[in-house]
């Protein structure tokens, strides 16, 4: 049984932008920004130390509502019906909230819609009594949830004002990650800048949407948070191109001050990831073939690891065939054609981490390996100015052997 091989980049590849980190003036006290595909960190400040997280507790309510409608227990149609202590908790002038009625009906997504938008106190704790049958007990399910998903966080109530409930940055990031990846229905509600609830128009508390004070291009996303103890906190989302990213702010001292961090984080990370994902790098690290060398480059997006240009491969014994109608190369493994290794000194001059040549979007290409009666689609691939990178990994992984050499990084693939 073959052992899938992945090469990390984290520490192999340095990034050349014009950005630089110490010139951020973030003031929260806790920070990051990641990516929401890979989960790569493109900037953290803190993010491991547990905080106060005010209404961005909410988050974790609402995962939970969508794990309720995926499973059949909610959907959102299902009707709830207020009681006396979810109008009297509605009227809490000291918390956010819509107007609760006792023994009105409001339906999930009603609710749901109260919660992101306005945040909407007591529309948390009204939930969460429903599906665990009271506040406490849905705090219980909170906790489990958060241990199953691994991620730093504990809490007493499902709407954040509770001083007891603490979570760290990186565990922030990570639980928003979850929920948009896993439930992007999500986005439908949190990027609106009002909702109306009842006859009455409430609106957002994410001043970084459309038309908002601190607008910030392609943001959709996804919850404010604030009490004197968390301070003013911030878990924003927003899409460039096919990037999408995630910061948290904890602990600002004034509301705009989140956003304002905030901007500069997504700022700074999508030049990173624009950087990665945009790109084909050049490496220090090695490939062979077959016992050959074969010039190798490094990608840091998805699909992140060790690359080669597919249509080099008729240089190392392999036959390429190209099917237009398809868009698609396919590499042939031929026992009998000679091998010509490809001289590599041109390749010495791009110091590692810098780029080697952009990717072209939008190709459609596709691209593939035949290896005697074994053939191969490689699921990650590149279209370079009329070449195809593909993935070294994915190589080795249909090959008879496949072995890293850390000290010397270099990966040696036997087809």
């Amino acid at each position: 049984m073959k052992k899938r091989m992945f090469i990390s980049l984290a520490s192999a590849l340095m990034l050349l932008n014009s950005i630089n980190v110490s010139a951020m003036d973030i003031t929260s006290h806790a920070a990051c920004v990641i990516d929401a595909q890979t989960g790569k960190t493109y900037y953290s400040y803190n993010e491991n130390e547990p905080l106060a997280p005010a209404s961005m507790t909410k988050v974790m309510t609402v995962y939970i509502v969508y794990e309720k409608i995926a499973d059949g227990t909610l959907s959102k149609n299902t009707l709830i019906t207020a009681d006396a202590e979810d109008e009297a908790a509605s009227n809490d002038s000291e918390a956010t909230n819509v107007p609760l009625i006792c023994g009105t009906q409001y339906s999930v997504d009603e609710l749901i819609g109260a919660i992101l938008v306005p945040s909407a106190c007591a529309a948390s704790a009204m939930i969460g009594k429903y599906i665990s049958g009271s506040e406490q007990k849905f705090a219980l399910l909170m906790n489990s949830t958060a241990s199953a998903l691994g991620i730093n966080a504990y809490y007493e109530d499902a709407s954040g004002l509770s001083d007891n409930n603490r979570i760290t940055a990186a565990s922030m990031a990570q639980l928003a990650k979850v929920l948009i990846t896993k439930y992007p229905d999500v986005l439908n509600y949190t990027s609106l800048t009002s909702i109306n609830f009842k006859g009455k128009s409430y609106k957002s508390t994410n001043n970084m949407l459309p038309g908002k004070s601190y607008e910030y291009p392609g943001t959709d996303g996804l919850k404010t948070g604030t009490t004197q103890l968390a301070g003013c906190c911030f878990t924003g989302t927003a899409v460039d191109d096919d990037i999408r990213l995630i910061s948290v702010t904890m602990h600002s001292e004034y509301s705009s001050a989140r956003f304002e961090d905030s901007i500069q984080l997504l700022s700074y990370g999508f030049e990173q990831a624009h950087y990665m994902y945009d790109n084909i790098l050049a490496t220090d690290m090695r490939l062979f073939i077959n016992g050959n060398e074969v010039p190798a480059f490094a990608y840091s997006g998805p699909g992140e690891g060790l690359y080669f240009i597919i249509e080099d491969l008729k240089d190392y014994g392999f036959d390429i065939a190209w099917d237009p109608s398809a868009k698609t190369v396919t590499a042939h493994l031929n026992s009998d054609k000679p091998v010509t290794p490809i001289p590599l000194d041109i390749y010495k001059g791009y110091p590692a981490g810098s780029i080697f040549m952009p990717i072209e979007k939008d190709t459609a290409l596709s691209a593939g390996v035949s290896l005697g009666k074994t053939t191969y689609t490689f699921k990650h691939v590149y279209s370079l100015n009329g070449y195809t990178a593909v993935s070294a990994d994915e190589l080795g992984s249909i090959s008879a052997s496949c072995t890293w050499d850390p000290a010397a990084k270099r990966l040696d693939i036997i087809t």
